[in-house]
């Protein structure tokens, strides 16, 4: 969380959003603590954006999809500064078409916004590969100091292709790798809402995603109660 602090201190630098969860959504509670790092395929000249993954820790709450009803997940991540946390909200899809888990959500917080789709083929202990396609909105940020009334602001917008696996069982490891192609409008806030030009964005950025949810044993059934048979009264006596 300290590496995205001081970087948020240089001209441009954005910590990208980063989806921390697999497509199929887990029951009950789960906490987790995400890190990564990047590196821009442009010169600094070229690329004034630097963008490295979210990096925090949070918790997740599940409610899993069934044949007939969706899944459902609300999560919060913790980053430092707390203005990059974020808020994140999915849904999954019903049902297991052709053995694959999907379903959409969106990320949101004070510096971004990103709303997303995933798509994977999940196995019953949870392992196995999934993608997350997200176009993310980043918020206005300096990027140079010309005079101390005169600098100018990047809106990055971008691409956000990742590749994921996630390990099996509750304790489990996500590793990542993901990406970030658009570009960034220029602006002068001498002059408000006037674009002065824009940059390329693309970064490549690697991370992982440790998780903890605690497995709970399905409550034992209630055993049935007994039935006493009614007796009969003796032949002769009244009912």
């Amino acid at each position: 969380m300290k590496a995205c602090s001081a970087l948020l201190l240089a001209a441009a630098a954005a910590c990208a959003p980063i989806v921390t969860h697999g497509p199929r959504v887990e029951q009950g509670i789960t906490g987790y603590a995400t890190l990564g790092a990047g590196k821009a395929l442009c010169s600094p000249e070229t690329c004034e954006t630097i963008l490295i993954p979210q990096q925090g820790v949070g918790l997740r709450y599940g409610w899993v999809a069934t044949d007939s009803t969706p899944g459902f997940s609300a999560g919060f991540t913790y980053s430092t500064p707390v203005v990059s946390s974020e808020l994140d909200l999915y849904v999954q899809a019903p049902g297991s078409p052709l053995g694959l888990d999907a379903g959409a959500g969106v990320l949101a917080g004070g510096t971004h916004a990103m709303p997303y789709v995933q798509l994977g083929r999940m196995r019953p202990n949870g392992s196995g590969w999934y993608t997350t396609q997200g176009y993310a909105f980043l918020a206005r940020r300096q990027i140079a100091i010309v005079l101390a009334d005169n600098y100018e602001q990047v809106e990055p917008r971008y691409w956000a292709p990742t590749v994921a696996y996630r390990t099996g069982g509750p304790y489990a490891v996500h590793l990542y790798a993901t990406g970030a192609f658009g570009m960034a409008w220029k602006y002068d806030p001498n002059r408000p809402g006037v674009r002065t030009g824009r940059q390329p964005v693309r970064t490549v950025m690697t991370g992982v995603v440790f998780q903890a949810r605690r497995a709970r044993s399905p409550r034992p059934a209630r055993p049935a109660r007994a039935t006493i048979p009614a007796v009969p009264p003796p032949a002769g006596q009244p009912r």
